[in-house]
């Protein structure tokens, strides 16, 4: 079977020359869009585009990143089988796949699966019903691989009719009583994939199958999306917290609620949910999905060289958003270095913590709830004290964040640390950062426990003071404004010229990292061969390992807390 690790680098690979390419004008505006025209305007999930962009120029693109995926076929098992009891869904499902795969020898992808040059596809809910869905080249080249397909893997599709539409039908169990299958039509130009389910056809099959009364082009919901986050309309993805739940706590108020309370009395499971049903728990849960409503997520820019993704957890409720942003601390910019291999930072006002958690805590309390489960939720956060917190908190007052760097490490020189332990020390440069309001204060915090701390001269702006009798090993500290800064290794001290001094103390986030792609690579690279695994899977994860060290381009992220919401950010930046 396939390896999971390199089917993942692979779709990053497809990924990236999608979302990386920079095309001119948008090629599909989102009223002429075909495939959102059958997208329901209640959709609880989505993931698609408004403008496609080009399959050619996405791959080309990729090949500039060094993340070219026909590199990686020769990484695959040769076969492409299942056991003799699999079921025809699971044989139907391989054989795309495998298709998939294969077309990418000779970048054919676009012409075996009949898409379009600009592959514009969607992936939603048709009320509890999901559905991928991709527009065709106008050929019958998809129906005809399809019908390959069952041939190659020994299945025989059971071909039905709704309303004109034909499609095929292949089940998920060899028990006749499992009323679960697979569903594969080619229909108006567009290929469809769905589940049926033990409804009647015309409350599932139909659904997803059939133009809705309203699409989600008529609510103008992805341009929104697009004018009030910044996202790019080539990739889109949301969640609707509220719908699914207001689905959930009442079965009448969405088509989502509707199905999901049909499937639960098909299944023989009526009443599964009633628990959450009643008005008051319909009420109160609905008001607490309320503070976040929505995930989103989509690329906010994107050239020939970089590109950005945003994620977000959507806050509704700006009192509440005001007061978690107090938990913000600093990410200092001494970890913030492209050389380094990587490096990490998190930031928490330690000061604010308290504050911010009793807040919370009593936004939770304070309001009595009439749900049982909520009720009970809350009983149990009243047995406990946040203000207790602060004996924890109190020893690390005044700090804003920490952070942490590799900045070089060879891993051969490691791997002799159990005969020689100053090999570590040798082998690797590290950094270490704690962003403080006074810094020295915490030396003076840390000398209660270390008196030879009390005993140290460390001057802002001065020369490193060595920590090799306290640590035994090559390690020294230095202050450069907010930032203690520790630097471990027998080189370490090479890198005090470039640490920069930190006068600036505000809140810029809770969480930051940054990779340098092809260093990190090569590092897990060099652990592989030094680990001496000689498993076929260890050798095909050394060898992608071995060609994802040639990508020259950094990876980072950041997460936060904005009048938006929880939101974090991805970049990649080739160099």
């Amino acid at each position: 079977m396939k390896k999971l690790l390199i089917v993942i680098v692979i779709a990053i690979a497809v990924a990236a020359g999608i979302y990386f390419y920079k095309g001119g004008s948008a090629t599909v505006a989102a009223k002429d869009n075909s495939v959102l025209a059958y997208v329901p305007a209640d959709t609880v999930l989505f993931t698609g585009s408004v403008t496609p962009i080009s399959f050619e120029e996405a791959m080309a693109m990729s090949h500039k990143l060094g993340l070219d995926p026909s590199t990686y076929m020769d990484l695959q098992d040769d076969s492409f089988e299942l056991g003799p009891d699999s079921v025809d869904a699971a044989r139907i499902g391989l054989g795309l796949y495998a298709k998939y795969m294969q077309s990418f020898a000779d970048e054919s992808t676009v012409k075996t699966f009949g898409i379009t040059e600009a592959p514009n596809a969607a992936f939603y809910t048709a009320g509890a019903v999901p559905v991928m869905r991709i527009e065709l080249d106008g050929t019958d080249t998809f129906a005809k691989l399809i019908e390959q397909i069952e041939t190659e893997q020994n299945v025989t599709a059971e071909v039905k009719n709704m309303d004109g539409v034909e499609f095929r039908e292949y089940a998920f169990s060899n028990d006749p009583s499992v009323p679960y299958s697979l569903v594969i039509s080619s229909h108006d130009n567009q290929a469809v994939m769905t589940v049926n389910t033990p409804l009647t056809d015309d409350k599932d099959i139909k659904v997803a199958l059939s133009k809705p009364a309203k699409s989600i082009v008529e609510t103008g919901r992805l341009t929104n999306m697009m004018s009030e986050h910044g996202y790019l309309g080539h990739s889109l993805f949301f969640i609707d917290n509220l719908a699914i739940m207001q689905g959930l706590t009442n079965p009448q108020a969405n088509s989502f609620g509707v199905m999901v309370n049909d499937l639960l009395i098909a299944n023989g499971v009526e009443g599964a949910l009633a628990d959450m049903q009643t008005p008051a728990c319909a009420s109160e849960f609905t008001a607490l999905t309320a503070n976040w409503p929505t995930m989103s997520g989509g690329y906010t820019e994107f050239s020939a060289s970089e590109a950005n993704f945003k994620f977000m957890l959507e806050g509704g409720n700006a009192d509440l958003l005001d007061s978690l942003q107090g938990l913000r601390g600093h990410l200092s910019e001494n970890l913030n270095n492209d050389d380094y291999v990587m490096s990490f930072g998190l930031g928490f006002d330690m000061d604010q913590m308290v504050p911010v958690i009793t807040d919370v805590w009593q936004r939770l309390t304070e309001t009595p709830y009439e749900c049982p489960p909520l009720a009970e939720m809350q009983a149990g956060l009243k047995q406990q004290n946040p203000m207790m917190l602060g004996m924890m908190t109190g020893m690390v007052a005044g700090i804003k964040g920490i952070g942490f760097g590799i900045v070089e490490m060879d891993m051969a020189g490691l791997e002799q640390a159990s005969t020689n332990p100053m090999a570590v020390a040798d082998s690797m440069q590290m950094i270490v950062t704690v962003s403080a309001q006074k810094p020295q204060d915490l030396l003076m915090t840390l000398s209660s426990f270390a008196p030879q701390f009390a005993q140290m001269d460390i001057k802002d702006g001065g020369d490193a003071v060595s920590l090799q009798d306290q640590m035994g090993m090559p390690a020294s500290v230095a202050l450069r404004g907010h930032d203690l800064v520790m630097l471990i290794g027998a080189d370490a001290l090479s890198q005090l010229p470039s640490i920069k001094s930190n006068k600036d103390i505000t809140s810029n986030g809770l969480f930051s990292m940054s990779m340098n792609f092809g260093k990190y690579m090569e590092l897990m690279s060099s652990m592989m061969n030094e680990m001496g695994e000689t498993s076929e899977v260890a050798q095909d994860q050394k060898a992608m390992f071995d060609k994802l060290k040639e990508v020259d381009g950094t990876i980072k992220g950041t997460l936060d807390i904005t009048d938006e919401g929880v939101v974090s950010e991805t970049s990649f930046k080739a160099k």
